[in-house]
Formats: structure tokens, C-alpha cells, sequence
């Protein structure tokens, strides 16, 4: 049963591990053109929720804002934050922010902000490869069993 659940979290692998190098990689694009190319702007906080990861609430908040642009563009934005960082913040509230000049798409509260995002997707991506590089250990190193039970002795 155990080398079951190691052999499917090797199945699954792949697929976390592109998820979350896409995630990284969307990030680094946002903060090298929000380092580079960043123009400070006033953005207002449409509203404030309770940050959920897959539907399950964490501990921290996300502020939603919206950037009006010159010309007909709005921008919409969010951050993630802590509870208490987020009640400084108030719907309607006038709140700075970085944009990037060639794409306002591309947001966020601040350099640091964004160099903190990708930090994030970093650390999670080196423990899901320690993880995995563990599993891969515990498969090799697992006796051999043939088919109808005996193990197989490997030379």
C-alpha cells in the first residue's frame, strides 16, 4: 500500500511541478517589468475578502483594487496580505501601487511585493522538489516484491 501512494505521487508529479514553475514564471515577469518598467499610480480598494487557498480559508486577506487609467482602461488588481496588514485598508480607500508601463496589467503593491511573491514560488517549488527527490529515494530503496508476493532479490 505504501509504494501505491509513493508511485501515485510520482504520477502527479509532473503536473504540480509545471503548475507551479508557471506560477513562477508568470511571477517573474511581473516583477522584473514591475522593477524595470514600474510607474507609481493611486488605485482604489473595491473590497477586502478573506484569502482561501482551493476554497479553504487562510489566515491572511485579499485586497482588491482597481486602477483607472487615462483613456477608457480600468485595471483590476489584488494582494495578498496579512489580516493585520489588510486592516489598514478600507473599501474606497485610495491605496498606491506599481504598475508596468507596458503592461498595467501587470501590478502590484510594490517591488517588494512582488519580489516576495516570487520568493514564495520559489521556497514552495524547492520543498515540493525535496519531497519529491525523498520519494524517489523511498521507491529505490524499497524491497522488490514479484507479483504474487515474494520478494525478489536484486543484485
Amino acid at each position: 500500500m505504501k509504494e501505491l501512494k509513493l508511485y501515485l505521487i510520482m504520477l502527479t508529479a509532473p503536473l504540480v511541478l509545471l503548475f507551479a514553475l508557471a506560477q513562477l514564471r508568470a511571477d517573474y515577469a511581473l516583477y522584473r517589468q514591475v522593477r524595470d518598467y514600474g510607474l507609481p499610480a493611486t488605485a482604489i480598494v473595491r473590497s477586502i475578502d478573506l484569502a482561501s487557498y482551493i476554497g479553504r480559508t487562510e489566515g491572511g486577506r485579499k485586497v482588491n483594487y482597481v486602477l483607472d487609467l487615462p483613456g477608457p482602461a480600468m485595471v483590476n488588481g489584488s494582494a495578498h496580505m496579512s489580516k493585520r496588514a489588510a486592516d489598514r485598508y478600507s473599501p474606497g480607500q485610495e491605496i498606491e501601487i506599481v504598475y508596468a508601463e507596458t503592461n498595467p496589467s501587470l501590478n502590484a503593491l510594490s517591488v517588494a511585493h512582488a519580489w516576495g511573491a516570487l520568493v514564495s514560488d520559489a521556497i514552495v517549488i524547492f520543498a515540493y522538489g525535496a519531497v519529491l527527490a525523498l520519494v524517489i529515494a523511498l521507491i529505490r530503496t524499497a524491497p522488490r516484491r514479484a507479483w504474487r508476493g515474494r520478494t525478489l532479490s536484486i543484485k
